[in-house]
C-alpha cells in the first residue's frame, strides 16, 4: 500500500472514530427533566434518582417535585420539563388546551385515594354528606372520581354539596381543623390520617399512575424516551426487590414515616414483581381502553373542555 493511500486510510479511520465518539457522547449525555408529585406515584422517580438508575440508562436527569398535576403541566407547556409522572386527568386537561403537546409513554400501576371524615363524624356514606363541605383538589383525578361517585349517589356536585378547592398538602389540615366536613385525599396521607387521627373512609378509589413526555421532546429524542421507559421499569423493579430502602428514600423526600410508605407498596401490583420480566409498563390496548374511558368521563362532566381523539395521546 502506498504511503498516500495509507495516510488517506488513517484519516478516514480517524474521522469515523470521531463520529462514533460524538454519537456515543450524545447518547450518554441525553438530558431529561422529570417532574413528579407528592403522592405515591412520586416514589418511582425518587428511586430513579436515588438509585442512580437514570445514569445507568445514559440519561442525565434532573428531578423536580411538585404538589400535584396542574403545576407540572405548566412546566411541560413552558418547556421547563420533558417528562412527568402523573395520573390521567392533568394530561387530558392539558391536551384540551394544547392539542398534541404530550404523549403517554408508560403505565406505572396504582395506589389509592379516599374520601375521609373525622373520627367523630356520623357520616357513613356519600348521601350523609349532603349539604356538607367536601375538600378536593379541583381539576385532579380525585375531583373526577368524586363527581362520578356523587352522581352514583344521586347527588349533584354543584348544588347538593359544597366543594372546597384545596391543594393536596392543604387537605389533611383542613379536615383536622374542621374547615371541611370531608376531604378526598391521596395516599400516603390517607393512611397517616387513619393512624394518627382516627379518620374514617367513606369511599376509596384506585389512583392510577402514568408517565407522559412532551411530544416535541419525544420527536427530537426518541432514543432517550425509550431509555427513560426502560429506566422506569428498573425503578419499579428496585422498589419491588428493595422495599425498605425505597420506602426510606421516598419518606425522606416527603417528610413521612417510612413504615407508612412501606405498608402502601402492597397497593401497587407492579411491586409484587420477582424479576424484570414480570414488569409490564408499556402502553397496551388495556391502557388505551381505560384512557378513552377516563377521557369520555372527564368530557361528559366538564373537566375537559373540548373533544380529544384518545388515539392522539399515545404513540
Amino acid at each position: 500500500m502506498s504511503r498516500l493511500r495509507a495516510s488517506a486510510l488513517r484519516m478516514m479511520l480517524a474521522i469515523l472514530a470521531g463520529a462514533l465518539s460524538v454519537g456515543t457522547a450524545a447518547a450518554e449525555d441525553a438530558k431529561i427533566r422529570i417532574g413528579y408529585p407528592s403522592g405515591m406515584n412520586g416514589q418511582v422517580p425518587v428511586v430513579l434518582e436515588k438509585a442512580g438508575i437514570a445514569q445507568k440508562h445514559q440519561l442525565t436527569a434532573e428531578f423536580t417535585g411538585f404538589q400535584y398535576g396542574p403545576p407540572m403541566m405548566e412546566g411541560l407547556v413552558s418547556g421547563q420539563l420533558d417528562a412527568v409522572v402523573t395520573s390521567f386527568l392533568p394530561p387530558l386537561t392539558l391536551s384540551a388546551k394544547a392539542p398534541g403537546s404530550v404523549k403517554f409513554v408508560a403505565t406505572l400501576g396504582q395506589s389509592s385515594h379516599a374520601l375521609l371524615v373525622p373520627k367523630d363524624s356520623s357520616a357513613k356514606s356519600l348521601i350523609d354528606l349532603k349539604s356538607k363541605k367536601i375538600g378536593v383538589s379541583v381539576g385532579s383525578e380525585s375531583h373526577l372520581d368524586l363527581i362520578l361517585a356523587l352522581k352514583d349517589a344521586k347527588l349533584d356536585a354543584k348544588t347538593d354539596v359544597e366543594l372546597v378547592n384545596l391543594q393536596p398538602n392543604e387537605l389533611p389540615a383542613a379536615l383536622e381543623k374542621g374547615l371541611v366536613d370531608a376531604a378526598l385525599i391521596r395516599q400516603p396521607q390517607v393512611l397517616r390520617l387513619e393512624e394518627s387521627l382516627g379518620a374514617k373512609k367513606i369511599q376509596s378509589w384506585p389512583f392510577r399512575f402514568t408517565s407522559i413526555v412532551r411530544t416535541e421532546y419525544l420527536n427530537s429524542n426518541p432514543d432517550a424516551v425509550k431509555r427513560y421507559v426502560e429506566a422506569l421499569k428498573d425503578a419499579v423493579l428496585y422498589i419491588a426487590t428493595n422495599p425498605d430502602q425505597a420506602a426510606t428514600w421516598f419518606a425522606e423526600s416527603q417528610r413521612l414515616d417510612a413504615a407508612v410508605v412501606k405498608k402502601l407498596e402492597s397497593e401497587n401490583p407492579l411491586y409484587a414483581a420477582k424479576s424484570r420480566d414480570d414488569i409490564k409498563i408499556e402502553i397496551d390496548d388495556g391502557f388505551k381502553k381505560l384512557l378513552a374511558e377516563r377521557l369520555a368521563a372527564a368530557i361528559d362532566n366538564g373537566l375537559v373542555k373540548s373533544k380529544i381523539d384518545p388515539a392522539s395521546l399515545t404513540q
